[in-house]
């Protein structure tokens, strides 16, 4: 769609523009971007405090991105986008990165979990009860590890109070449902504290039928191929609604904070249980000897397909100590100490009957001193400390199971020097994943990663942040033991346990400005990896034959049969791109506001030895938004053109753009201490079909239809 390369060009001129003149009236009043706080860092400090580009969601606008999936919550957000695997899985991408790159956070801790080792795996958390959502866009491993390559996101829930609780009892009490799949979903906050001691108690309850979609499941050219194969071979196709995406999800949790004059320490207990189809097409499993037949819960649609249904059913229960030391104690002024441990089940059922088993056990602890100023710098030492047990047993245990430990020390220190402030760092770990498959096979990587970083307040409000990181990879478990048939990204998969480190080497510029008519910023990037990992197809296809697998070429008759293989390489790459979000203030008084927000990104990914491009990157985006409030009335509109992707990595089919609009109302209500908040979200209107590229199920499964979100919220 070239039409959004040309809004791309206009946005980013208007920006220049703005950065040349100052069009803010002298006579009105001067609007300021809301500077949030971000924890992503030892010290808590502001978006414009930080030489990396960072995004804060909360408050209003988290509530009406909700979502049901982390990746769908945050996929317009610049720079964000999701893998989109169906309603049930989905999780975040930053600048055409995800799996083992990018770090998912709760309350800066690992979410240990198994959604790195395939898209059909979920994040182990539910978007209805977050509080906010931080997100990092850049290498973030000097505090969170060398597999923060393309950023962290870090989802806070405040289970464990960092101050004292205003009253005894507050809290909130949320119910939404929506049109595109008849979801029903309730969430309750309740907190509260006095004297020393606070507490907290969450719980949530969500259920959806199948998803509803503009047209057919699959895309025209997969229905057309599937045509010219079959030719006379008649079957149903999913029309109208996508088979299979059902979803039933419940949780909760508990904690409780002491607070003294020393500093906190707090406890918290969570459970997480969700149960959710698969979408059609994406397991297609052969009918195995011995399996037990459809139930009668079957989706319409599944048998047509002769696919059996697949359903993902997962549980985990979660432990997090958190505590806070804020008295001096030697060269230091405070200390940062957290452990969270998990375990984690998901079975895969086959009709009724169970596929395939993954459980992951293991921990994730770290401690954090920062230091009093020695020589003008400030900053922190830190230890990390990490293991998982990590297992998977039945027909897609393509991995052995293996062990995975990590040791790091790092260190971030800071600088003032009048308008600039200077940022260094660096991280060194270690990592060892020993195969418990009884071989005895033991590898063990050493990474040292360093950082550093400038912000420059040249002219308030304007500032400019640069950031430098070098990092290193150690490949995981799967990237180099993996040996099967992966029916979650429809591949033959063979890993390469010769696989040395990755290195990154990126840089990122962010210009801001932060108040008047208009704010906000842009950021351009560039990686550099030697030896960036992936899946790199063979040309060669699996295909069951009397009883034995084979190998075989394109040409071969029974290819279309097969899975095709592919086999994880180390090539050279580099990634680039922009990202763009300002907003005009076209009105603004003590009673109502008016703006206009433009924003947009673009990512480029090539493989430098074969000179092609990388698979499943995404698109170039723009967006444009008008909101009006007036008083405790929110009224907003956006549309959102995502480009045609035809810059594809070789086996790779392009994707067509598509263009989302969405619009949006909120009102609250005040009455006493209580508000009322009545929401209402439209996503889609145009009830168009749209695919994403970067998904595995972009030619069997669209992006929802035409979708009415209504919801209540009472806060106390």
């Amino acid at each position: 769609m070239h039409f959004s390369r040309y809004l791309s060009l206009i946005i980013f001129s208007a920006v220049l523009v703005t950065a040349q003149t100052d069009h803010t009236p002298s006579d009105a009043k001067v609007v300021h971007l809301d500077d949030l706080i971000v924890s992503a860092s030892p010290y808590a400090k502001s978006q414009t405090e930080l030489a990396q580009p960072t995004r804060v969601l909360t408050g209003a606008k988290l509530s009406l991105q909700q979502s049901t999936t982390l990746g769908e919550l945050l996929s317009s957000e610049p720079g964000v986008s999701s893998t989109y695997f169906g309603p049930g899985a989905s999780r975040p991408i930053i600048r055409g990165m995800s799996g083992d790159r990018l770090k998912i956070l709760e309350n800066s801790s690992g979410t240990i979990d198994a959604s790195v080792t395939s898209p059909d795996h979920a994040v182990s958390l539910d978007p209805l009860l977050i509080e906010r959502v931080e997100i990092v866009r850049g290498p973030a491993a000097l505090l969170y590890g060398s597999n923060a390559v393309a950023g962290a996101i870090n989802i806070i829930t405040h289970r464990i109070h960092t101050a004292p609780a205003e009253h005894l009892l507050e809290g909130r009490v949320e119910l939404r449902t929506q049109s595109v799949n008849n979801e029903e979903s309730a969430g309750i906050v309740l907190e509260g504290g006095a004297g020393s001691f606070a507490w907290h108690l969450d719980g949530f309850s969500r259920k959806s039928k199948d998803l509803t979609i503009p047209g057919y499941a699959e895309s025209e050219s997969r229905r057309a191929a599937e045509e010219a194969e079959h030719h006379d071979e008649e079957e149903a196709e999913a029309y109208g609604t996508l088979p299979n995406t059902s979803i039933q999800s419940d949780g909760g949790a508990i904690g409780f904070t002491y607070l003294g004059d020393w500093g906190t320490a707090g406890i918290s207990f969570n459970g997480y249980n969700t149960l959710y189809g698969v979408p059609a097409g994406a397991h297609g499993h052969e009918d195995h000897e011995g399996e037990e037949a459809h139930g009668e819960e079957d989706h319409e649609g599944e048998e047509a397909h002769g696919e059996e249904s697949v359903r993902i059913d997962l549980v985990q229960r979660r432990f997090d100590f958190q505590s806070e030391i804020t008295h001096d104690f030697g060269i230091f002024d405070g200390a940062k100490i957290k452990l969270s441990s998990s375990q984690y089940r998901h079975q895969e059922l086959e009709g009724t009957a169970i596929g395939t088993v993954f459980r992951n056990q293991g921990f994730d602890a770290r401690v954090e001193l920062l230091h009093r100023p020695i020589a003008n710098f400030t900053g922190a030492i830190g230890w990390q400390s990490g293991r998982s047990d990590f297992e998977a047993i039945g027909a897609e245990a393509l991995v052995p199971p293996s062990r995975t430990q990590t040791h790091a020390l790092f260190i971030f220190e800071e600088r003032e020097f009048g308008a600039l402030t200077w940022s260094l760092g660096g991280r060194g770990e270690m990592q060892t994943v020993d195969l418990q498959d009884g071989s005895q096979s033991s590898l063990s990587d050493e990474m040292l990663s360093i950082s550093s970083g400038l912000v420059w307040k040249f002219s308030d409000p304007w500032s400019i942040g640069v950031s430098a990181a070098r990092t290193e990879r150690a490949p995981n478990a799967q990237e180099r033991f993996v040996d099967g048939a992966h029916i979650g990204t429809q591949a033959y998969e063979i890993g390469d346990p010769s696989l040395g480190l990755e290195t990154s080497h990126a840089i990122d510029l962010t210009l801001r400005k932060r108040a008047g008519f208009v704010t906000g910023s842009l950021t351009v990037f560039h990686h550099q990896f030697d030896g960036f990992i992936y899946e790199q197809p063979t040309g060669l296809f699996a295909v069951e034959h009397e009883g034995a697998l084979e190998f075989v070429g394109a040409d071969d008759p029974e290819s279309g049969q097969g899975l095709a293989i592919y086999r994880y390489v180390q090539h050279d790459a580099q990634f680039r791109g922009a990202e763009l979000e300002v907003t005009f203030h076209l009105h603004d008084n003590d009673h109502s506001q008016l703006d206009l927000t433009l924003g947009g990104d673009l990512v480029r990914a090539e493989d430098r030895k074969s000179n092609t491009n990388l698979p499943r990157i995404t698109p170039p985006r723009t967006k444009v938004g008008l909101q009006w409030a007036r008083d405790s009335l929110v009224i907003g509109s956006e549309v959102q053109f995502v480009g045609a992707q035809n810059r594809t990595a070789p086996g790779e089919t392009k994707t067509d753009g598509y263009q989302l609009i969405s619009a949006s109302l909120t009102y609250r209500i005040p009455f006493g201490n209580q508000s009322l908040t009545l929401f209402a979200r439209g996503t889609n209107l145009a009830n168009q079909e749209a695919r994403a590229h970067p998904s595995f199920l972009k030619d069997v499964a669209p992006l929802p239809g035409r979708n009415l979100n209504l919801g209540l919220r009472l806060s106390f």
